[in-house]
């Protein structure tokens, strides 16, 4: 007993002492040294990771562990601001653009892209290169000067579409049998679970998306390129992209060179020695040198509501409902923040989650102004939470709308008893003191009862949006029914009132306020190291699942929200892609 307890204790101290030089190591580590930006400068922007909207800050990426690459900076909101502040920073000669691998929506990559044709009007540089390069990285490519790529490499140009994977099948086979109750037409984010194929609205709804966005995608690469609109519909359909070489004769990109040899125009761009290393600057590094101005005491509070929206508080790549409604209910009484500005990336989630929020945000609108901004996606709840903002700003490529709702009982009574061999028996004294679920199909009564419910929240998410548009109620009726549109779709539709990105948003928060002088405020605030080191082994998890499901990752993804999805959910199910 006496050994037993010693060795406890021992190991419960060396845990104690283990985390307490972690921390120490992970708090010094995080302390960066002062940056400086030497003159002849180049700003080098690697994006070849998942752009979140707010900064992350990964306490562990100093010391090699996690995404390195996850740092504080680089946020979409700071790479922005870089590229903005470089522009007339004398010692920054011009961009990089360090191509690879992007799985960043196109309204993210459209606003970089936005930030860097604006970079280009000071008559600096930009130049891209990569080893291979995807369809939405050269997209952002084509932005550049100059865009070069490695003579053995390669590039994705192929347009837009999406394999979807059906699960019917596999619950029939199970004896899994799901309950499905839903209101409109086009509300496709059942369709998995309850069909074998894609139905014939569905259909029609994708093929317009992604003709708009591919239009758009077409038209800015021409331009940019100085390429036929119609020529370039052949490369793609086509595949003419096939190799280093017809990608130069095609005009697509500049030359074919190996990484030394791009250091060297680099060294030639900037006036530096052969001999000497390109005075490269890390965007990260890079946003340390930016000073915020915090003088002004009058704020605009920027709200950024990016995940899925859950009930309750929610985790940090959530938007939980509690969490967001206690944010938003401060903001609108604190008297020193003038204007909000939310911005919006979500493919919505719980219904009644949104509903907290949406009442919270009228409570505020009266008090000061409310401006919305969405990124690539601002669907069903995403929508629900912003119908009400005095003014709404998107991407052309912003995939938004999806008003609509669902909810999913699934039956597992035929795997439970014929394939398992359990049985279930019951007694109650109220005729639906069992309700049916899980093991046992809803009778006539519960499922009208369902459907109702059902119907009666799509009803209200419908008068939301009339009465926050400005529209009645059959108008929005006739492009709500669940589906989904761009953000171009959506301006002409009267869903969006304005295309731009999030500084437009501000600018116009800031107009509507009467501020010519302001400070912005971001939400929600950091939070302490203890709370970053906890986030930091959830991100490493979910980047370790990430990178071995690889291509699966979006199948896990569903079926983990299948797991934990309950009530009526105002959401898209599934990722377009875009």
């Amino acid at each position: 007993m006496k050994f037993t307890l010693a060795t406890f204790v021992g190991l419960i101290l060396f845990c104690f002492l283990g985390i307490l030089f972690l921390v120490g190591m992970v708090s010094s580590a995080s302390k960066e040294k002062k940056v400086t930006v030497e003159s002849n400068s180049v700003l080098r922007i690697d994006l070849n990771y998942t752009i979140h909207e707010k900064d992350e800050d990964n306490p562990f990426a100093s010391l090699g562990l996690g995404n390195t690459k996850i740092k504080k900076g680089t946020g979409l909101t700071s790479i922005r601001a870089c590229i903005k502040h470089a522009k007339t920073d004398d010692n920054i000669k011009g961009i990089y653009l360090d191509l690879g691998l992007n799985d960043n929506g196109l309204a993210t990559t459209e606003a970089i892209r936005d930030a860097l044709l604006d970079f280009r009007k000071s008559g600096k540089f930009v130049y891209a290169y990569g080893e291979v390069i995807t369809q939405k990285q050269y997209y952002l490519a084509t932005a550049a000067d100059q865009i070069f790529i490695n003579p053995s490499g390669g590039m994705e140009l192929k347009g837009f579409g999406r394999e979807i994977m059906y699960y019917k099948g596999m619950l029939d086979k199970l004896g899994i049998e799901v309950q499905d109750f839903h209101c409109g037409a086009f509300k496709s984010a059942i369709e998995p679970f309850i069909r074998t194929n894609m139905s014939e609205p569905n259909r029609q709804q994708l093929t317009v998306i992604y003709g708009d966005v591919y239009r758009h995608f077409v038209n800015n690469i021409a331009s940019a390129r100085k390429i036929d609109t119609a020529q370039l519909n052949t490369i793609i359909n086509d595949l003419q992209a096939e190799n280093t070489q017809k990608d130069i004769d095609l005009k697509l990109i500049d030359g074919a060179l190996f990484f030394d040899q791009v250091l060297d125009k680099l060294k030639e761009k900037t006036g530096v020695d052969k001999k000497k290393d390109v005075k490269f600057i890390d965007v990260a590094k890079y946003a340390s040198t930016i000073t915020k101005d915090m003088s002004e005491s009058a704020k605009i509070a920027v709200v950024y509501a990016e995940g899925e929206i859950v009930d309750g508080d929610g985790k940090d790549d959530q938007i939980g409902g509690e969490t967001f409604a206690k944010i938003i209910s401060k903001l609108g009484k604190d008297d020193k923040v003038k204007a909000i500005v939310l911005r919006v990336n979500s493919p919505g989630g719980s219904a009644l989650a949104s509903d907290v929020i949406w009442r919270e945000l009228i409570l505020a609108k009266k008090e000061k102004p409310l401006v919305i901004s969405f990124g690539d996606l601002a669907a069903s709840g995403g929508y629900f939470i912003s119908c009400m903002g005095d003014r709404i700003f998107a991407q052309p490529n912003t995939i938004t709308g999806s008003i609509g709702v669902f909810g999913l009982v699934p039956n597992a009574k035929k795997l439970f008893t014929d394939k398992l061999g359990i049985t279930f028996d019951e007694v109650k004294i109220t005729r639906h003191g069992v309700l049916g679920g899980l093991t046992k199909p809803l009778d006539a009564d519960e499922s009208a009862f369902a459907q109702r419910n059902v119907e009666r929240t799509y009803m209200e998410f419908k008068q939301h949006v009339a009465e926050g548009r400005g529209k009645d109620v059959a108008y929005i009726d006739s492009i709500a029914q669940g589906r989904v549109w761009t953000g171009n779709q959506g301006l002409a539709l009267g869903l969006v009132d304005e295309i731009g990105g999030l500084d437009e948003a501000i600018a116009y928060a800031a107009k509507k306020a009467n501020l010519k002088t302001y400070r912005l405020k971001e939400y929600p605030e950091e939070k302490s190291l203890a709370d970053k080191i906890a986030e930091s082994f959830g991100d490493m998890k979910a980047q370790t699942i990430k990178e071995e499901l690889d291509d699966q990752y979006e199948t896990y993804k569903t079926l983990q929200w299948l797991k934990s999805a309950t009530g009526i959910q105002a959401r898209m199910a599934y990722d377009l892609g875009l």
